[in-house]
C-alpha cells in the first residue's frame, strides 16, 4: 500500500504575482488570478515588503483604516513588524516570525501600521 504523502509531486505549473497598489503602497497578488478556477473564490494571497523610512510617522505610515467582512485574513510576518488595532478593541504588534489571523465575519474596521520602534530606526 503506497503513501500519498510520500509520493512525488511536480509543479503543474507557475503563476505570476500582479503587481498592484494596495491602499497606497505596493503589493504584489497572486491570488485571485485569472485562469485559476480551482481555487475559492474568497482566497487572497498577498506579498508586501515595505521600507519604513527613519523617523516616520507611525499614523501616517501603512495602511490606514479599512473594513474587511465575510473573511478571516492572515498576516504572516517575516521581517520587521505591524502594529494591527481594530473596531473590536484589538491593539498589539506582530513581530518578525509571528501570525495574526484576523476572523472579519459580519465586519471589521481595522489598520496596519508599522511599530513605534521600527517607526523611528527604519527598516522592513
Amino acid at each position: 500500500m503506497s503513501n500519498i504523502l510520500f509520493q512525488p509531486r511536480h509543479i503543474a505549473y507557475h503563476l505570476a504575482a500582479e503587481a498592484m497598489d494596495m491602499g497606497g503602497f505596493p503589493i504584489r497578488q497572486l491570488l485571485p488570478a485569472d485562469g485559476v478556477e480551482q481555487v475559492d473564490p474568497f482566497l487572497l494571497l498577498h506579498h508586501a515588503r515595505i521600507t519604513v523610512p527613519k523617523g516616520a510617522l507611525p499614523l501616517k505610515s501603512g495602511v490606514g483604516p479599512h473594513p474587511h467582512r465575510s473573511f478571516s485574513p492572515v498576516t504572516l510576518i517575516f521581517e520587521g513588524g505591524v502594529h494591527h488595532r481594530d473596531s473590536r478593541g484589538n491593539d498589539h504588534v506582530v513581530e518578525a516570525g509571528g501570525t495574526q489571523w484576523m476572523n472579519a465575519g459580519m465586519g471589521i474596521v481595522h489598520s496596519e501600521r508599522p511599530p513605534a520602534d521600527l517607526a523611528a530606526t527604519g527598516g522592513v
